[in-house]
């Protein structure tokens, strides 16, 4: 009994990260090939509310697609290094990486500007980009 009680938790364990792990395990193309995820980190999540609310809230909204697509559930479907690599590396992965030349078609091939931010602006608006996730 207590060999199928631990089966099952670990196996429940296994499900919920698989289920919480990002769908398309692609780091895209750019200068990230790690980002070391912890908790969520406060500063950095207010940091990246201000970028998002005076870089990218124009063409992407939170919760409904906009000029782009939607971000809430953005971390549920790429990696962290992808998401900073499109941040960090726009024109060349719009150019070169698949999964992004897929939206852009789906979104009338109107490019991304690049933000012009650094590699600690990046991570900030990837840990508000988490915070968004529930």
């Amino acid at each position: 009994m207590l060999i199928v009680l631990i089966t099952f938790l670990i196996g429940t364990g296994v499900q919920k990260a698989m289920a919480s792990a990002p769908q398309d395990k692609s780091h895209g193309i750019g200068p990230v090939k790690k980002v070391d995820l912890g908790p969520l980190n406060k500063k950095w999540i207010d940091e990246g509310k201000g970028i998002y609310n005076m870089t990218c809230v124009a063409c992407h909204d939170i919760d409904q697609k906009k000029l782009g697509p939607a971000l809430k559930n953005v971390t549920k479907t790429r990696t962290p290094e992808f998401i900073m690599n499109l941040l960090l590396n726009t024109t060349q992965m719009q150019k070169d990486d698949p999964t992004i030349k897929a939206l852009l078609k789906e979104y009338n091939n109107l490019p991304m500007p690049d933000p012009g931010l650094n590699q600690a602006k990046a991570r900030s608006v990837l840990e508000y980009l988490r915070s968004l996730v529930k």
